[in-house]
């Protein structure tokens, strides 16, 4: 036993404190064996999950972990040096899909971060306030690992920030803002999912604390690893896309951290923000700066002046991430804690002037960052462009229920297939079927003409049936533009413009469109007020006077909350003794946007809204269906063909007949009637009348003998004697 102690400190003495006054420490080691569960709890984990059972603080542990996408989609680009400085893409072996995001079972909001790419488990684990580190035992043949816990002084990292700063940073949130931002959850919001793409730097001093280039990358991996755990707290992912690694010598003099005047700073925009375009740049020297000594230029991502430079002084991995984590942060737009935030389990937050030993952003870094989805400095986060350029291969396979290549149809399954009678296992059709599962397909024949297989949406839709002849639904069909829906609005692409109809859609019947003054809320240009969104995702403001009527739609005497899309929510202002009600609109919603107001919307006497800018003649709809085209007995549809009335035959609608269109399918010519004797109807009317004559003798009968009764009250008198 005093010889695996003395292991085990050997094991941990190059790294247990910092040199100098130590400002964190190992308080306990344990050594344990990770036991794999291949199935525990109340429930099976999900496909790519992996589960291991170990002891550790006193108790046992069930660690659950699935496997994280740490790197940018693409080649992974890792620059050194020549023997000449100059800079070389290099290609060093390294593992890249071996890191892990995790929790312990029934821990509530523990974070687990572990890799396995060098034959055990190694990483962080966040139990509440308490913090593990968890290795390979060296040389262990029985899978054995040293677990071990962190502790730090609360100067460990920080202070972060001078006593001033809040005064003199811009205030993105009024103090009411703030205030109501503490009964916010820090994890439990809307948001959408935001893509970081890093690059990841060391000095010369880095690489000779490191001694090599393998264990250099280790390191920077490893630091980006817990980043990228750290920001899914906002719901943010940290890609690294660039390592750069200084080890012939640094490029220019280091001591310089000013961004973006230093000499550093210059080299980084010409040598590498120039070429690979990160959104975020991180450079880690061993001995300066410390975080008091070094502000990043806030709202800078996306530029190359959002260079951070970090300190290592010896910290530990963990303390050294919480740092950078905030330093970057506030590249985003995310600004340092008050008094009032809170993040939930933790005592303390990254956004802290001393965060510690943490891994959660607060409720107010919440509100920051929605903020900071209307700026501009964060557009790049929010590319809708973020695709895998890998492409996987896929063979067209029968079975897989979707129709493929020369497959006539694909019943799924042997167990699908087996209830189905229209399609065979090898996807071919059973004898004497021609279709399977097409709308206008019954009992694997066409459906008889006349059956009705897309109903009407709202008022300026048409139905269609089926022909009869072929197994898919005709293309969908709606009144030509300009035909009037109501005495505000009319149809334009399927949809009526008026107003306050939008309104009752979206708050109910009582619902009207709000004075304009309402609509100045589009001035605003954020997800509650704007006229259109860029590629990015970033609102924009309207134009006044008018355009302001063509951006998010705004009503009135509204009495219910409405049922509304995942991710979208709505907003109540009082403008000129009005409260107006309206939608927002959220990056995170991929349905149709309901609270905008509908393109060809009048705006003015003679112009309709088109691309939420109030710039289109109503004359460019070019109404042309007078009531005499379909001789009053139809209307036109969206190809300028009539859609007569229930009783007359199309084309123009002269003859009697089933009604439709020649576009969207004959109607049923069959009517429902209801046939009845007339001789019931007879012996009913005679029931009746006899019920009648019985009521109304009993009544008379009830009448006659009512009697008068006459009351006499009888009072006592005393006589005297």
């Amino acid at each position: 036993m005093l010889i695996l102690l003395l292991g085990l400190w050997v094991g941990l003495a190059p790294t247990q404190c910092s040199q100098g006054h130590p400002s964190w420490r190992y308080i306990s080691s344990e050594v344990v064996i990770p036991r794999k569960e291949l199935h525990h709890g109340k429930a099976l984990l999900a496909a790519g999950w992996l589960s291991y059972s170990l002891r550790f603080g006193g108790q046992r542990h069930v660690l659950h972990m699935r496997r994280k996408r740490l790197f940018w989609p693409g080649q992974l680009v890792v620059m050194t040096q020549d023997d000449q400085g100059a800079l070389q893409v290099d290609h060093p072996f390294f593992p890249l899909d071996c890191y892990y995001l995790g929790y312990l079972e029934d821990v509530p909001l523990s974070m687990v971060t572990v890799d396995t790419c060098y034959g055990g488990l190694e990483g962080i684990m966040k139990v509440d306030d308490l913090a593990y580190e968890i290795k390979p035992l060296k040389d262990s043949q029985r899978f054995e690992h040293i677990v071990s816990q962190i502790v730090a002084d609360t100067n460990a990292t920080g202070p972060t920030s001078r006593l001033e700063y809040k005064a003199e940073r811009h205030p993105l949130l009024s103090k009411v803002n703030t205030s109501a931002a503490s009964r916010i959850s820090s994890k439990l919001y809307s948001s959408h999912r935001g893509n970081m793409k890093a690059c990841l730097m060391s000095s010369n001093s880095i690489y000779t604390l490191y001694r090599n280039m393998s264990e250099n990358i280790k390191f920077l991996v490893y630091l980006g690893s817990l980043m990228d755990s750290m920001f899914r707290g906002l719901d943010i992912r940290y890609y690294i896309s660039i390592m750069v690694i200084y080890n012939a010598r640094d490029p220019t003099n280091m001591n310089n951290f000013f961004v973006p005047s230093g000499p550093f700073a210059v080299n980084y925009q010409n040598n590498i923000y120039n070429h690979f375009r990160p959104y975020s740049g991180l450079m880690v020297l061993k001995d300066a700066p410390h975080e008091l000594n070094f502000n990043p230029n806030e709202n800078s991502l996306c530029s190359y002046n959002s260079l951070v430079y970090v300190g290592h002084l010896y910290r530990h991995i963990l303390l050294l991430a919480v740092i950078a984590t905030q330093q970057v942060g506030k590249t985003i737009g995310v600004y340092m804690d008050t008094h009032d935030c809170v993040c939930q389990r933790r005592t303390t937050c990254i956004m802290y002037r001393y965060p510690v030993l943490t891994d959660a952003f607060s409720n107010c870094s919440v509100v920051f960052l929605q903020n900071s989805y209307t700026a501009d400095h964060a557009e790049c986060l929010y590319l809708t462009g973020f695709v895998h350029t890998n492409e996987s291969l896929t063979v067209t396979r029968c079975g897989n229920s979707e129709v493929e290549g020369k497959e006539h149809c694909d019943c799924g399954s042997f167990k699908e297939c087996y209830t189905n009678t229209c399609c065979k296992t090898d996807c071919s059709f059973t004898p004497g079927s021609v279709c399977d599962r097409e709308r206008c397909c019954t009992n694997c024949t066409y459906t008889p003409a006349g059956t009705l297989c897309r109903p009407i949406q709202n008022i300026c839709d048409l139905p269609e049936y089926c022909m009869g002849r072929e197994t898919s639904c005709p293309m969908n069909f709606y009144l030509q533009d300009g035909t009037p829906c109501t005495e505000d609005g009319y149809c334009y692409h399927g949809n009526c413009t008026d107003r306050s109809m939008h309104c009752k859609e979206i708050f109910g019947e009582g619902a009207l469109n709000a004075p304009v003054i309402c609509y100045f809320i589009n001035v605003q240009a954020n997800r509650f007020g704007n006229c259109r969104i860029s590629h990015v995702f970033n609102p924009r403001g309207c134009a006044v006077p008018y355009s302001v009527l063509c951006g998010r739609l705004q009503c009135i005497n509204v009495t219910h909350m409405p049922r509304l899309q995942e991710h979208v929510g709505f907003h109540q202002s009082f403008r000129g003794n009005n409260w107006c009600f309206g939608l927002d609109i959220h990056r995170g919603a991929e349905t149709t946007d309901a609270g905008h107001v509908r393109t060809g919307t009048p705006c003015r006497e003679t112009l309709m809204c088109n691309s939420g800018s109030c710039n289109t003649s109503i004359e460019e709809i070019d109404y042309n269906c007078p009531p005499s085209k379909c001789n009053y007995r139809g209307v036109c549809n969206n190809q300028g063909n009539c859609h007569c009335h229930v009783s007359w035959d199309p084309p123009l609608c002269i003859n009697p007949g089933a009604g439709g269109s020649v576009d969207s399918g004959p109607p049923p010519r069959r009517t429902r009637t209801v046939r009845t004797n007339s001789m019931s109807i007879v012996y009913l009317r005679v029931a009746f009348g006899r019920l009648l004559a019985l009521i109304a003798a009993l009544l008379f009968g009830v009448a006659t003998n009512v009697r008068t009764v006459q009351t006499t009250t009888v009072t006592e008198v005393q006589v005297e004697k």
